[in-house]
């Protein structure tokens, strides 16, 4: 059954112009995507992901831009040391260095959720290295207004954390607001690698809790041409955090996707393509200006 799951995804990374590589990045074996051609596009995964997540959005990219969406240290096919920190500091340098070593010195940057904030993190310390940078439903500020999830967690209940067959499922239900399909045999599979992993995963995810300086603070040095990107729908963070970003980083831009939970590249694939390429596309003087 593993196999022809495995067989399946990466079927789908192939159709999207992807192939599987690795690099050795410290104590840690990095396992990354790469496809296409020209600039260089970073896509960063949430929490609970790997860089398959962006499978469909990145077969939109690859015909004109070179892709590379890492596995994160800790997560997917990547190594996981149980002693080891994965909290956002140590993940923003990991990533810092995986870069370093295939020599993409300034990129494009995309990331999603818990890789949002590490994108958010990385593009204010090292704004010289973004060129532009691109937020889907990013974790990392206080919400305005409490999410799902962390009402949920307050109750004691962190459903993003999976440890059964049903929690899985639901986990599915809470990030989706309409669930896209997926091939039943890929759906066990990757529901018994996450059972599998849920200990350490509680343990970052506590460690995600924290974090000093707040980003709130680090966000006006932001400098790249920035989208900000949100479905209406959102239960794991509130899309009222989308206006801190949005005053945050001066000049950024915003697509509020309706009917749409957390997973926009995957949800609105088309939608969010379209936005990104916008973004690139429109003259650097007139950000230059909105600044």
């Amino acid at each position: 059954m593993a196999n022809l799951a495995t067989m399946l995804i990466s079927f789908e990374r192939f159709s999207s112009g992807l192939r599987r590589r690795a690099i050795q990045v410290g104590d840690h074996r990095i396992v990354y995507s790469e496809g296409g051609k020209g600039e260089p596009v970073v896509l960063v995964h949430g929490f609970n992901a790997s860089a398959d997540t962006w499978n469909r959005f990145a077969g939109r990219l690859t015909k004109r831009y070179h892709v590379v969406a890492p596995d994160l240290p800790g997560w997917g096919a990547s190594t996981r040391l149980e002693a080891e920190s994965y909290g956002y500091p140590k993940q923003v340098e990991r990533l810092r260095q995986f870069l370093a070593l295939l020599g993409l010195r300034r990129v494009h940057m995309v990331g999603h959720s818990m890789g949002g904030f590490i994108a958010t993190a990385y593009a204010a310390q090292y704004p010289e290295e973004i060129i532009t940078l691109t937020l889907m439903a990013p974790h990392g500020v206080a919400e305005p207004q409490p999410s799902d999830l962390a009402r949920s967690v307050a109750e004691g209940d962190n459903w993003l954390v999976a440890d059964s067959p049903q929690a899985f499922d639901r986990l599915l239900n809470n990030v989706f607001a309409k669930r896209p399909y997926v091939p039943g045999l890929v759906l066990q599979y990757l529901a018994k690698r996450t059972i599998q992993s849920s200990a350490k995963s509680a343990k970052i995810f506590a460690e995600m809790q924290t974090n000093d300086p707040p980003l709130e603070e680090r966000l006006p040095r932001i400098k790249a041409p920035t989208l900000i990107v949100w479905g209406d729908q959102d239960r794991v963070l509130h899309v009222s955090s989308l206006d801190v970003f949005r005053l945050g980083i001066k000049g950024s831009e915003v697509l509020m996707l309706r009917e749409s939970g957390h997973m926009p590249m995957t949800e609105n694939t088309r939608q969010c393509a379209v936005a990104w390429q916008a973004l690139l596309d429109k003259p650097r003087q007139a950000f230059e200006t909105a600044a």
